[in-house]
């Protein structure tokens, strides 16, 4: 089957006019139209129902652009592959993160630093740990950047390039001064609904519970943006990794607690058998930015924003 009239499918289906499709893929409408009624010659069904200058896809056209849409994004990353092989910097490289990343700001400062040079398209998708680590065994990642990696095995590399410390964000008109396990027990928290991360809601409460209180978590939501809200609004306690400070409002206050092992941990996870220049300088460039804003804490002149 010709990876043209698969391409061509795809775009008719996707604006659902031949017209607007073959401008588009830069032919003419006559010779689309004879590439579609090709691909359902081969195929033997019916893609699409005809109703005059639109076409819509039929039950069995829309099972079968499930499966085309995949096979042509995997053809497009094989082909990038292909080609970076012996490339430092160029090819394409799909970066799975979870929020931590970005909020830190190690993700976008390693991009910084392997995209001087031409020739790199960086993919960015926002997902959780366990997405992430299907879709790297999938081959449809190339480094995902996750709280939990994998368990050490024979098919990936692994290294942690981020901890950070998690700060106790209270509305300030509810602020103590020096909060004890006593003094949250008797708070509304705020936090990440379960369903999004079972073992980070599930650190999190072992840990409080360690330290001698159980959160009484009354609103969930989704992210650390939303909990800082609905903080300001004065609705409970939430905890937010250090990054985030200089995003909090006048209204917050924010205190570290020493008696509370919690922090922000992320691994950069990839595949041992893809030796892409391009996958070690990034990986490389990940730990530089860690080891500088290290360096910075260390020193006390570590500034967030």
């Amino acid at each position: 089957m010709d990876i043209k009239l698969l391409r061509s499918f795809a775009t008719v289906a996707l604006l659902e006019h031949v017209g607007q499709a073959a401008e588009k893929l830069h032919i003419s409408a006559s010779p689309l139209s004879r590439q579609i009624q090709q691909l359902e010659s081969e195929l033997g069904i019916t893609l699409f129902h005809r109703e005059k200058k639109r076409l819509r896809l039929t039950e069995a056209g829309r099972k079968f652009l499930d499966e085309v849409t995949p096979f042509l994004q995997h053809h497009a990353r094989l082909t990038d592959y292909g080609r970076s092989l012996t490339q430092a910097n160029s090819g394409r490289l799909d970066i799975g993160y979870v929020e931590a990343a970005i909020h830190s700001r190690i993700l976008p400062d390693a991009i910084a630093r392997i995209d001087q040079h031409s020739g790199s398209a960086i993919h960015l998708h926002a997902m959780r740990s366990q997405q992430q680590r299907d879709l790297l065994e999938e081959r449809a990642l190339d480094v995902a950047l996750l709280h939990t990696p994998p368990e050490k095995g024979d098919w990936f590399l692994q290294k942690k390039v981020l901890t950070e410390p998690i700060l106790l964000a209270m509305p300030k008109v509810q602020a103590i001064a020096v909060p004890t396990p006593a003094d949250l027990q008797k708070q509304r928290w705020i936090a990440d609904h379960a369903h999004l991360n079972l073992a980070a809601r599930a650190r999190l409460l072992a840990a409080c519970e360690q330290a001698g209180f159980q959160p009484n978590i009354t609103f969930e939501v989704n992210g650390p943006l939303a909990a800082l809200a609905c903080v300001e609004a004065g609705l409970g306690f939430t905890f937010i990794q250090q990054s985030l400070a200089s995003r909090v409002a006048d209204t917050v206050s924010l205190v570290m607690l020493p008696w509370l092992p919690l922090e922000i941990t992320l691994y950069a996870v990839w595949r041992k058998d893809d030796s892409r220049p391009l996958i070690r300088n990034f990986t490389a460039a990940l730990n530089k930015v860690d080891r500088k804003r290290s360096a910075e804490r260390a020193a006390g002149d570590y500034c967030e924003g």
